[in-house]
């Protein structure tokens, strides 16, 4: 803070520039396995701005559970992920315009991660442009946390770029766009890019010189969900995949069942008001040996009250 402050009201555009914009998106990009990173204030604002300069370039068909920074202005047509695979395998072999995709990596609600092995077999007849939301992957997932970035594999021709919030597993108010670099400099000169203000730099510095701490963080959290894991309750109905930290159960009533022990888990209605509540337990690398011990107690009670 007492080297940059913590607000930058300018564009990076301007002729008054802080060079940790620049050391930032060069970090990002190296970590991810990109040719180029481009910072935003906001992982819906990365989003956002990407679909609206890759919607006037092709054909968007977005997949469903994708999110709405995603969609361009094409609502996801499809009900499950396997129609969607299915609709973007008829339509990358039929000659056309440029066809861009956009999917999330990981379904935070419903905790899944998506497949993409299927991409590398596609015979393309059009210009593919991938984009994927890592903003639940990124920090997290990955070789040392860096997501999806360098495991996807796109058959030849094919472009990649993946948008994150950065505000979820490294607690940055910020968000990224990754890819290449010709579609990151025309995104550079687009209204919507230097019309916005940028992220705080404060938080970028602590970003690029809290690696270690990052480190020792994962390796906490990876310490509590193998905890968590080894010692659930065979009974408790949780969707969940190795070494990701949210655990989802379709069983709501449980929400109310901690919070009556004073444990207060993730449950409400999602994306709207008027949808399902969504109950997830999160972990994180806060959480003590303690916390678990008391979540775990607390849910062998709640399945022997279901019992009985």
């Amino acid at each position: 803070m007492q080297q940059y402050g913590l607000h930058f009201g300018g564009s990076r555009l301007s002729n008054i520039q802080l060079n940790i914009f620049a050391e930032a998106e060069e970090f990002l990009a190296n970590y991810a396995g990109a040719e180029k990173a481009l910072l935003l204030s906001s992982g819906t604002l990365a989003g956002q701005l990407l679909m609206r300069v890759l919607s006037q370039y092709g054909e968007v068909l977005a997949a469903p559970g994708a999110h709405p920074a995603i969609w361009a202005n094409a609502v996801p047509e499809v009900n499950t992920w396997e129609s969607w695979v299915e609709k973007v395998q008829t339509i990358a072999q039929t000659p056309g315009p440029a066809l861009v995709i956009a999917a999330n990596s990981i379904d935070p609600l419903r905790v899944r991660r998506f497949d993409f092995a299927w991409l590398s077999a596609l015979s393309l007849q059009r210009e593919l442009i991938v984009v994927i939301d890592d903003s639940h992957g990124f920090g997290l997932t990955g070789a040392e946390g860096s997501g999806i970035y360098r495991s996807l594999t796109l058959p030849p021709g094919a472009q990649l770029l993946v948008i994150s919030s950065l505000g979820k597993a490294l607690g940055i108010p910020a968000g990224v766009i990754l890819g290449p670099k010709m579609w990151l400099e025309r995104l550079w000169v687009s209204p919507y890019f230097g019309g916005a203000s940028p992220p705080a730099p404060a938080y970028l510095l602590a970003l690029v010189q809290g690696q270690s701490f990052y480190a020792e963080s994962r390796q906490k959290l990876q310490a509590n969900i193998q905890q968590f894991v080894q010692n659930l309750p065979e009974l408790v109905d949780f969707h969940f995949f190795p070494e990701y930290p949210v655990f989802y159960t379709p069983n709501s009533g449980l929400a109310a069942f901690l919070s009556q022990r004073k444990i207060l888990i993730s449950s409400f209605p999602y994306p709207t008001p008027q949808d399902a509540l969504v109950t997830r337990i999160v972990l994180s690398s806060l959480h003590t040996d303690g916390d678990i011990s008391s979540l775990l107690e607390s849910l062998h009670y709640y399945c022997q009250s279901e019992k009985s």
